[in-house]
């Protein structure tokens, strides 16, 4: 039985796994079965589709919605990508093919899901793409859109313009994209060099990247007022500095009489110059320092919302200048020199007397004189006192000898109508004078790369003068290195120097100092010798034993009393820019400047400003003269010491949400310190070749000595001092701009600065410097897009305070020590009183402005402003009993409005020809609002307008007397405070006075024409226009 069993329970297995396996067997066949039903149902469902930028992610599932089938993949990988295709009659399979030919995903089918992946990691290698985009002058472009075309992939460039991102396949089109450029497509090749992407300006005003000196931000995206000038249109104008060449390329940009100004006045006490920034760092020397071949953009920040970040010493404007740097991976050599001609101007031109009026000029002041009328001798004797001796012109002479009998009146009569004839003004001016011609040589190498763009110059300038003795020339070299040390760390540094040197006769003898019948040389050769001290006088001094000649002569005086200046300025800086996160970055900034002035002046024994000197203070009679002042040469020597110090760190963000939300933010901290140091000396009877000097009695010179010139006892003090003055400014900052659909724009910024200036109350130590802006870009709406003559409209509106700060001012008693010169004890000297309430000066800015570009012809701004200035430093009338008469304090208050327009018109712009005018026009009204001092000396306010004002005038206003006539003597006459005419005596009272003009222009302005054939430019010079009435 056992065995029977076994056996049966064997046949039965057997039985049981044929079972298995016939059902496993009809399993597979039914699954193979239905899967190639399946699967031919999806290949012979036939699909039309249209897609056109669509996300990959949405074309897939309506292709899955068409075909009835599955589709397995990450929302997250294909949602960076979009396809365009149109599918007709296409199968499942054949669209796959289509719409994942660009992309880095492949498909495969399991069961009725179709699985999209990535491909394998062989053909999934991972590219970095970077690069730099610049527009064609080669400044950085921030905020540019680099999208891999046909996607959502990309970024967008950092404030230095730089980008960087991945991509999973190579040889693909990367567009950029930016407001006011033309759009460019780059086929990227797959290579790890670094991509250099220059743009070209669409519409030129919207292009432009203005540099603040705290950010770099498209035009598109600004809310100030500003004026860019770029290489090329400092090229264009033919000028020996930087001043000239900007004069009238800027509206409200004023130079007339060598004083930079901007927007008018807005202080009494402070500089009215400009700010001047130089590659983001504030620069304390003048525009003219600068080497023009240096610069590769200046920008000119006028409005509160561009200069607010700048604190207390913007009030006035900024000038940002943006220096060049290397480009070209190949090492460029830049050789330039110029030459300009300035003749002396003709005589004829001038419009000088001639001779025979200027002598009867004299012959009616003498004859109709009240005292020579009523007695010559009593006119001759007022002429030769002892306390205050007059000098003689030659007419005088003769008269003299008339009236002693050594000449007649025939004689007199002969001697004066030959003298008509004679003109020695042009001989004169000939010997001292000559056409200035100024030169300049500039050298300059950069080089640019992947890792670093370096630029250096060197450069000579001669600068002309009309006079042989003066001479001034200046060697300036400036060096510039950006360093790519990473991906995440730039650093630039660099260095700037400048070597002047200045010449100049100091003599104060000119050829209009002499009569031009006047001889200079004789016909052999000879001087003539003139006097300047009464002539009698002189004789007799010159006669006597143990004094000096007191003759001059203009030809041997014209290189005696020689001043050198020498000037040396350096100027180290580094900036490093750390990449923190995306949009994020660090910078750190640093600068270091230093100035040494040296004016040394040497007074030759012979010199007439030496001779006459000695004598004047020579004590005793003859046989027995006190030389108070030694014989010899004079020596004095004046140094003067500038350091500056500058650090800065800034924190910057930029983003782009959505791709309609710019949003930019930056945030700093500032410190500087600035420190002058000078010394004044002098040493009396020196000898330049043994170097040995004299001592001299100052206390005798301090009491009075009385002298050969003089029976008047006069007084002389050394001229010796030591000084030494430091601020420290301890800053912080910020700023936020926004835009939206590049259509709308807002800005705002805030300051908060502190310095040893201000005054000890708290309630006035921390008022902060603010702006908001806008701007609305109304060609990017759609209810313009049909107007095709119009190319561009922009409005802008802001508001904002900025401030001043007079840095000789301080809130503490301050004094000087002294060293009495009757004791030789030291003393204090009160300087100023105390001032508690010391603030910075304040100006509240609103500027209304307009950009618009028409017919792609014409471009151009149309600016509205209006400037209060307030807590101005200005003299106050003090009660005497208080110790002081008056005080400068916070006590006025300036308005200044305006209108400024520039226009550009090209008339032709092909290959061979073009042809462009621009014009430029400011108008500028000021007016004082507040003052708390009033002049008492209507000669005062004729003298020194400046200093000298009234409420409701304008500042630095012309004064002059209400003229009325020649009286019956034939003196000229004019009218009182009451009215009255008055003649030959004092008018004193300033009610006396009316305004008849200003000293600075109401209306400036240029016309200049730009004409091109072919590689010729030729470019007019501005002509400026300015109104003072």
């Amino acid at each position: 039985m056992a065995i029977l069993l076994s056996k049966k329970r064997s046949i039965d297995r057997n039985v049981s796994r044929r079972i298995v396996k016939m059902f496993l067997i009809q399993f597979v066949f039914c699954l193979c079965f239905f899967t190639s039903i399946a699967s031919g149902v999806t290949q012979n469902r036939v699909v039309n589709l249209d897609f056109e930028n669509v996300e990959l992610s949405k074309a897939l599932k309506s292709l899955s919605e068409a075909a009835n089938c599955k589709f397995v993949f990450n929302y997250d990988d294909l949602n960076n990508y979009k396809v365009s295709a149109k599918l007709e009659n296409k199968s499942v399979e054949e669209c796959l093919d289509i719409l994942l030919a660009r992309v880095p995903f492949k498909y495969s089918q399991e069961g009725e899901l179709i699985v999209i992946s990535y491909k394998s990691n062989d053909e999934k290698k991972i590219y970095k793409v970077r690069g730099v985009v610049k527009d064609e002058t080669g400044m950085p472009l921030p905020g540019v859109a680099v999208i891999q075309k046909g996607t959502t992939l990309g970024v967008a460039t950092d404030v230095d313009g730089r980008f960087e991102f991945q991509l999973t396949e190579k040889n693909v089109t990367l567009v950029f994209s930016f407001v006011g450029m033309k759009t460019k497509e780059l086929l990227y090749d797959g290579s790890d060099k670094l991509l250099d992407v220059t743009m070209e300006e669409e519409v030129e005003m919207l292009g432009e990247v203005v540099a603040t000196g705290y950010q770099t931000i498209s035009r598109e995206r600004s809310t100030g007022s500003v004026t860019i000038l770029k290489a090329e249109d400092l090229r264009k104008v033919q000028g020996t500095s930087l001043v000239s060449k900007i004069e009238g390329l800027t509206p409200g940009l004023s130079t007339y009489g060598d004083k930079l100004e901007m927007r008018g006045t807005s202080s009494f006490a402070v500089s009215s110059t400009p700010l001047l920034v130089v590659d983001g760092i504030v620069m304390n020397q003048g525009l003219n320092s600068i080497n023009p071949d240096d610069v590769e953009t200046i920008t000119v920040l006028k409005d509160a919302a561009a200069t607010s970040l700048y604190g207390v010493r913007a009030s006035n404007g900024v000038i940002v200048i943006t220096t060049k740097k290397g480009k070209s991976d190949k090492v460029n050599f830049d050789l330039s020199a110029g030459f300009y001609i300035n003749p002396l101007p003709k005589l004829s031109y001038m419009d000088y007397a001639s001779t025979s009026d200027i002598i009867d000029f004299e012959l009616e002041f003498l004859l109709n004189n009240d005292l020579y009328k009523q007695n010559p001798g009593d006119y001759f004797d007022d002429k030769n006192q002892t306390t205050s001796s007059k000098p003689y012109t030659r007419i005088e002479r003769y008269y003299y000898e008339l009236y002693k009998g050594n000449m007649t009146q025939a004689q007199v009569d002969e001697k004066v109508n030959a003298m008509r004839k004679n003109d020695y003004r042009k001989e004169a001016r000939k010997l001292m004078s000559e056409t200035a011609l100024t030169q300049n040589y500039n050298l300059s190498i950069s080089k640019g790369g992947e890792k670093s763009n370096l630029y250096f110059s060197l450069r000579y300038e001669d600068n002309g003068k009309y006079l042989k003795s003066d001479a001034a020339s200046q060697y300036s070299i400036y060096l510039k290195n950006e360093l790519n040390l990473t991906d995440w760390f730039t650093l630039t540094y660099g260095a700037n120097t400048y070597i002047a040197k200045m010449k100049e006769s100091m003599s104060g003898i000119s050829y209009l100092d002499v009569m031009p019948y006047e001889k200079v040389l004789t016909d052999e050769g000879n001087p003539v010798y003139q006097y300047g001290y009464n002539f009698y006088r002189s004789i007799e001094i010159d006669e006597t034993e143990g004094l000096e000649f007191m003759g001059f002569n203009l030809n041997e005086e014209r290189n005696n009393n020689m001043q050198k200046t020498n000037s040396l300025y350096v100027r180290l800086f580094t900036d490093a820019d750390f990449k923190l996160w995306k949009g994020l970055d660090l910078g750190v900034k640093f600068q270091y400047e230093r100035k040494n002035i040296n004016i040394k002046q040497f007074d030759e024994a012979d010199s007439y400003k030496m001779r006459e000197l000695v004598n004047r203070y020579t004590s005793g009679s003859v046989g027995n003269f006190v030389y108070n002042l030694p014989q010899g040469g004079h020596l004095s020597e004046n140094n003067q010491n500038e350091e500056y110090f500058n650090f800065r760190a800034q924190l910057n963000y930029q983003t782009t949400m959505g791709e309609k939300h710019d949003l930019t933010v930056l945030a700093g901290a500032e410190i500087r310190q600035d420190e002058w140091n000078g010394t004044m000396s002098e040493r009396y009877g020196y000898d330049d070749k043994k170097l040995t000097y004299k001592q001299v009695d100052w206390a005798t010179l301090a009491q009075g000595v009385v002298g050969q010139l003089s029976s008047a006892s006069l007084t002389f003090s050394e001229r010796l001092q030591v000084t030494s003055t430091k601020h420290r400014y301890v800053s912080a900052y910020a700023n936020a701009g926004y835009t939206y659909d590049s259509k709308y724009s807002l800005n705002a910024s805030v300051r908060v600065e502190q310095a040893d200036l201000f005054g000890t109350d708290p309630k006035y130590r921390y008022r902060p410097l603010w702006s908001v802006g806008a701007g609305w870009l109304m060609t990017r709406e759609s209810f313009l897009n049909d107007i095709a003559w119009l190319d561009m409209l922009k409005l802008r509106v802001t508001y904002g305070i900025t401030g001043n700060v007079d840095q000789s001012s301080s809130p503490y008693l301050l004094g000087a020590y002294i060293t009495s010169p009757y004791t030789q004890n030291s003393l204090t000297s009160i300087l100023t009183p105390p001032n508690p309430m010391l603030r910075w000066e304040k100006t509240s800015t609103l500027n209304i402005g307009t950009d618009f570009a028409l017919l792609g012809r014409l471009k151009g701004s149309l600016e509205f402003y209006r400037r209060y200035s307030s807590d101005l430093l200005a003299n106050k009338t003090l009660d005497p009993s208080l110790g002081f008469e008056s005080a400068r304090v916070n006590n006025g208050a300036m308005r200044n409005t305006g209108l400024e327009i520039s226009l550009s018109y090209d008339w032709l712009n092909n290959k061979e020809w073009a042809l462009n005018t621009t014009l430029t026009a400011a108008n500028n009204k000021n007016k004082i609002m507040k003052v708390g001092f009033t002049p008492s000396n209507a000669l005062d306010m004729l003298r020194y307008p400046g200093s000298n004002y009234l409420k409701g005038d304008t500042y630095n206003s012309i004064y002059a007397y209400r003229y009325a006539g020649l009286t019956e003597n034939g003196d000229p006459s004019v009218y009182d405070e009451n009215g009255e005419i008055k003649a030959n005596e004092p008018v004193r009272n300033i009610n006396a006075l009316v305004n008849v003009g200003q000293l600075t222009p109401k209306w400036n302005g240029a016309l200049a024409v730009n004409l091109r054939w072919k590689t010729w430019e030729f470019f007019t010079n501005s002509c400026t226009i300015r109104d003072i009435r």
